[in-house]
């Protein structure tokens, strides 16, 4: 087998987290907390059904709308929102480990997440500005020989101990824009 395709096909055990429709993952990494985890959860949900409801099909006996298909075309059965149930798929994953794996992901680092659920990657070190010099000592998430370590895959949204207090989560950035940055938290 050729080194690419054996490296394609390698067994990754966190993979299953990462199986999905969903556009990223929100991942619980503080437990200390039930009840603000539970109320974060609803709120996500009733807010994702809020959007599904707002994205629904037109009624097409309704005149005033736009026809959404034309004479001989067919609508598309299968919606990347819908699944055949006409259930909208979740926009966010939640990963709320089990008590067998809150030991893998109690208060790790963003850093740490994205090694753990994205791919690696490099590119080249954005530009430093006019008349600063490059960073000493190099550090491969802002600049390492002009190159720079990123992360490929599905974003990632940390649920940590300030969001049992602030409601919020931490979106956490797969690579940098500027000169000096790296990956960061929003």
């Amino acid at each position: 087998m050729p080194l690419d395709d054996e490296f394609d096909q390698d067994d990754d055990p966190l993979d299953s987290l990462l199986e999905g429709r969903e556009l990223g993952i929100l991942l619980r990494v503080d437990y200390s907390n039930e009840d603000a985890w539970q109320s974060f959860c609803a709120t996500l949900q009733r807010a994702e059904q809020e959007l599904a409801n707002g994205l629904e099909k037109p009624d097409p006996t309704d005149n005033n709308q736009p026809a959404s298909t034309t004479a001989g075309q067919e609508e598309d059965s299968d919606s990347d929102t819908e699944s055949s149930n006409d259930v909208p798929s979740p926009i966010i994953k939640i990963v709320n480990p089990t008590p067998s794996e809150t030991s893998l992901f109690h208060n790790i680092s963003n850093l740490t997440a994205l090694r753990l659920l994205n791919d690696v990657d490099i590119r080249p070190a954005p530009n430093p500005p006019q008349g600063q010099s490059r960073i000493k000592p190099p550090n491969r998430l802002i600049d390492q020989g002009t190159w720079q370590e990123i992360y490929r895959g599905m974003t990632i949204w940390i649920y940590d101990a300030q969001s049992n207090a602030d409601h919020c989560v931490r979106l956490v950035s797969q690579e940098g824009d500027v000169y000096g940055t790296a990956t960061y938290v929003w």
